[in-house]
């Protein structure tokens, strides 16, 4: 269990791939579990609106997204791992991004402050998806910018549809 964080960091570096997880359903509930948390935590310093609502739809698209497209691409034995690695390397990043969050309020005020807090979150997004498309190309077994494009439709349309369920206020 001390290899998991460290496989986790190799992972999100992109120098492992899944592989070297354990396929255990048990991590991937853990980790499930984690990334609810993480999730939860973002919510509330974002200061979100029904934070529980929001995380379980979350947790739900996420993993009906990857469940289907291993089921149809016939590497279902996959899933376990994949989406170990998926929730895994969120939480590796989740602290980061809470930290640039909690940093808006002074971004108000200072030029450097927002043009620091919107290119860190750019960046870890952007790296993120990276992850999760390195993630879904060894699970995938394609290429990186294959896995790539996946990652982003995924994410746009997780965006998509958690928008729908709650509109922003105007």
């Amino acid at each position: 269990m001390t290899r998991l964080p460290s496989s986790l960091a190799q992972i999100a570096l992109l120098r492992k791939d899944p592989g070297v997880l354990p396929a255990s359903l048990l991590l991937s509930a853990l980790l499930a579990l984690g990334y609810v948390g993480a999730n939860a935590v973002l919510a509330f310093v974002d200061q979100a609106e029904r934070i529980l609502a929001r995380t379980a739809i979350d947790l739900g698209l996420t993993l009906a997204f990857f469940w289907m497209l291993l089921a149809l691409t016939r590497r279902g034995h996959r899933l376990p791992q994949t989406l170990s690695a998926v929730f895994g390397t969120y939480m590796l990043l989740a602290p980061a991004m809470t930290v640039l969050i909690l940093m808006r309020g002074p971004a108000k005020t200072n030029y450097a402050v927002w043009l620091l807090t919107n290119a860190g979150s750019t960046v870890i997004t952007i790296w993120y998806l990276l992850i999760v498309g390195h993630i879904l190309k060894c699970a995938l077994d394609t290429g990186l910018v294959t896995g790539f494009a996946v990652a982003v439709t995924w994410a746009i349309a997780s965006l998509a549809i958690a928008q729908m369920i709650f509109p922003a206020a105007v």
